[in-house]
């Protein structure tokens, strides 16, 4: 699946019949402060038209279905729109669509994409911060490019005070100053 092909897709006419799972993201609201975008819906397809036009089928998939959990996680907390857990629902509603369509090959790794697209928000590491063991033998996963670079469409996708951006460039400086002292094979 290309990204053009994507785009075709999450803005056409057929879009509730082919990916059900993405329609009902319509209507689906987020924090404006953080989503100005509008629905879950319009943020998803910015997600997949900041991607590269030529990116990895995969990383289009994950881009496409990172959201489709909030379809039924999105609560209002305190005033705010939340959707807690959303990220793993995502995940394993994106491996049932995929079998869907006969993509199992795909299924796991888009699974794990989508699953972990948040990462850098519970990680949290502060300037000049390190990562754990833990933290570098994650960001050794053969995965690891493309949800960056997941996590980079997302954040363009969040019009707002969104942190994501920030949070995921924490990590890769902490990787940076980590290969720089050579306390790492990253």
């Amino acid at each position: 699946m290309t990204r053009d092909r994507m785009m075709q897709i999450l803005n056409g006419p057929d879009l509730p019949q082919v990916l059900p799972e993405v329609a009902a993201l319509a209507g689906v609201p987020q924090p404006p402060d953080y989503h100005g975008e509008g629905d879950a819906l319009e943020h998803t397809r910015l997600t997949v038209a900041a991607l590269a036009p030529d990116a990895d089928a995969r990383l289009v998939w994950a881009a496409a279905l990172h959201d489709v959990g909030k379809a039924t996680t999105t609560r209002l907390v305190d005033g705010r729109w939340r959707a807690h857990g959303h990220d793993r629902l995502s995940g394993e509603r994106a491996a049932q669509v995929l079998s869907r369509f006969n993509a199992e090959q795909m299924a796991e790794d888009v699974a794990w994409l989508v699953r972990h697209h948040h990462f850098a928000l519970s990680w949290r590491i502060p300037p000049g911060g390190r990562l754990t063991g833990r933290q570098k033998r994650f960001c050794r996963h053969p995965l690891f490019p493309l949800l960056v670079d997941l996590c980079r469409a997302d954040a363009a996708a969040s019009y707002g005070i969104s942190t994501k951006e920030r949070w995921l460039d924490q990590v890769l400086d902490a990787l940076k100053r980590e290969a720089e002292d050579g306390h790492s094979q990253i």
